[in-house]
């Protein structure tokens, strides 16, 4: 039986340094997201792709069977793993309207590939229990590894796409936070809805 991944990386992180954590280890997700939207313009989810740096891809694979035969089966299984353990951990993702927090489903429709530049990328789907009317209103999105390994940093604006109706009511703002504690948000995305 294979171990957890989010665990497993933990015991791979504490091996490398005997105390990484205490002396800061992190690592940092690439993340790019699209809000799902219906035919009426509401919120209906979050769609998250996640690029994972070379040093976790590395210690996420280590021991894999990666050959043409078995690749596909692996990485479902690795991914399968991570969404497991990230639902435990709030898939790092917290969502607010108009200062309420909303409630996410399970992930769904998740697969987990490998680039050719050979870095894992994690996409999923993050339904809301119900759609959203955002008319009017602003919507939060922040993303935190309560663990404190885990960054996760928009590189800029463009890397979050709205649905057509959503486009043509709102408008998004990225606010990078200067100084933020292990666990913390390192942004803050903001969209803002007439």
């Amino acid at each position: 039986m294979r171990l957890n991944r989010l665990p497993y990386l933990s015991v791979l992180l504490l091996a490398l340094g005997g105390q990484a954590f205490a002396h800061g280890f992190h690592y940092q997700l690439d993340v790019a997201s699209q809000l799902q939207e219906n035919a009426n313009g509401e919120l209906t989810g979050v769609r998250m792709n996640w690029f994972y740096d070379t040093e976790v891809t590395d210690m996420l694979l280590e021991g894999e069977d990666l050959s043409a035969a078995k690749r596909a089966e692996t990485l479902q299984t690795i991914g399968q793993q991570v969404i497991a353990d990230l639902g435990k951990l709030h898939y790092f993702t917290n969502l607010s309207l108009d200062g309420k927090p909303l409630a996410l489903a399970a992930a769904t429709d998740f697969h987990m590939d490998l680039s050719p530049d050979n870095h894992l990328n994690l996409n999923f789907l993050l339904p809301l229990p119900a759609a959203q009317d955002l008319h009017g209103k602003h919507l939060d999105i922040t993303m935190a590894d309560s663990t404190g390994s885990a960054i996760l940093i928009y590189k800029d604006v463009s890397r979050i796409r709205l649905g057509e109706k959503l486009a043509a009511a709102c408008t998004l703002t990225l606010q990078d936070r200067q100084a933020f504690a292990d666990g913390e948000p390192a942004q803050l995305l903001r969209m803002q809805c007439q």
